[in-house]
């Protein structure tokens, strides 16, 4: 590996703060686990706070403060809050409404009402500038969200202070077909794909989530870039269990909420379980009424959420773990480069893995074609499937190979955050 004796300054500019909360702030965090944390700085926007030791300096604006000093123009006083990591409160939320949840058409109305809110803001002038003239940054980071703003605030800042612009690409907005013909939803599709494609030609580096990411953007972009997989904290590890056909248990963990659709085919899986023999314990902070088939008449323990220490504890001990994805048309279109941040742990645990949805789908097709798991993608093929792998001793311990083996390999966290490192330093040394 490359010695480096100075590393860049990093201003990272995202929606989430480094956080074991958010799936975007943790997936951030893992690829600057090597960094030094006092060459890294993190302007954010979600109301919550940071949790995760890789940055020493942070700057909070929120959707409600801007709107606040646009509603009061003459107010004085700096807009946003600079915190530190022992300053922050653990799992704090916002109570504002995500302008991301709703249809399309009630959706593109927020994102265009945000964007103008945030360009007639003057928060930069008010705290946010001599945040960045403080720190002096070497170069900015900017995860993409769907918020044209962010990108076109990275670009400025690279461009006034001539630093170089790298993009962790870890979404797919940019490469979405248009969902809607309406008015509102094509303005707003057209000032994102705008901002987006001045901060492609301005970055210098661009690092993805995962391969099919990659291929697909390359097709419009000629960006320098590389792959590099969320890592695992999880020691890679075979776990000495042996799995009762007749009475197992899988578990799933993660986000239930009604748009991303996964309640349906959790209730397929759940109900082939139990004629097999077995229980799926689920555990998520998601509620509401598309959830009340998930009981345990149809093979499914409703839990809570626990902290993400606790669910791998819990992962490690089941017989196995468990991911879906909703198969209907759109989700297989709107879930095209879906590549779950789960995946890196559910590798690592030590259990045969469960997958169930189309190979359509970036994380699924990752499975499938590394044989990292038993793939269902019929409904029908459910209960045969999951029951021959109940029998199959040398099936699963095939499956849990071949995960560790890409666990230790794709999703190393020394490795990865070491590419990242070296991919940074060279990129500001050009």
């Amino acid at each position: 590996m490359i010695k480096i004796k100075k590393l860049p300054k990093i201003l990272v500019i995202s929606h989430t703060s480094f956080t074991k909360s958010d799936s975007m702030g943790s997936t951030l965090a893992s690829y600057f686990s090597e960094y030094d944390s006092s060459c890294l700085a993190q302007f954010y926007i979600k109301e919550m706070n940071p949790d995760i030791p890789v940055c020493e300096r942070y700057y909070r604006v929120t959707d409600s403060e801007v709107l606040n000093s646009v509603i009061h123009p003459f107010s004085r006083g700096q807009i946003g809050n600079k915190l530190s990591l022992s300053e922050s409160k653990n799992g704090e939320k916002s109570a504002v409404k995500d302008p991301k949840s709703g249809n399309i058409k009630t959706r593109s109305i927020r994102m265009i009402l945000r964007n103008i809110i945030w360009k007639l803001s003057c928060f930069e002038k008010k705290g946010f500038e001599s945040f960045v003239d403080g720190f002096e940054p070497d170069a900015v980071l900017v995860q993409p969200g769907d918020f044209a703003f962010l990108l076109g605030l990275a670009t400025k800042i690279s461009k006034k202070r001539n630093i170089p612009l790298i993009v962790l690409q870890c979404e797919a907005y940019y490469l979405k077909p248009y969902f809607s013909k309406s008015p509102d939803y094509l303005i707003y599709r057209k000032n994102f794909n705008k901002h987006f494609e001045k901060m492609m030609k301005r970055a210098k580096l661009c690092i993805y989530l995962c391969d099919a990411l990659k291929k697909d953007y390359e097709k419009h972009f000629d960006t320098p870039s590389v792959t590099v997989y969320k890592s695992t904290n999880i020691t890679p590890e075979k776990r000495e269990k042996k799995v009762d056909p007749g009475s197992f248990r899988c578990i799933y963990g993660g986000n239930l909420g009604k748009a991303v659709g996964r309640a349906e085919p959790l209730l397929e899986i759940g109900r082939a379980v139990k004629k097999c023999g077995g229980v799926i314990d689920v555990y998520t902070s998601s509620t509401g009424e598309h959830l009340s088939g998930l009981t345990e008449e149809n093979g499914i323990i409703l839990h809570g959420a626990i902290s993400s220490d606790e669910l791998i504890e819990r992962t490690k001990r089941c017989d196995f773990v468990i991911h879906i994805e909703n198969q209907s048309e759109w989700h297989k279109v709107d879930e095209k480069y879906a590549f779950s941040t789960k995946i890196a742990d559910m590798l690592a645990c030590g259990r045969p893995a469960i997958i169930y949805g189309s190979t359509e789908i970036a994380g699924i097709k990752y499975f499938a074609e590394n044989g990292l798991g038993l793939v269902i993608e019929r409904k029908e093929d459910l209960c045969p499937e999951i029951e021959k792998l109940t029998k199959d001793k040398v099936r699963q311990e095939e499956y849990i190979e071949r995960a560790l083996y890409f666990a230790k390999t794709n999703h190393n966290p020394a490795r990865n955050s070491e590419t990242v490192k070296n991919m940074i330093a060279e990129v500001c040394k050009k």
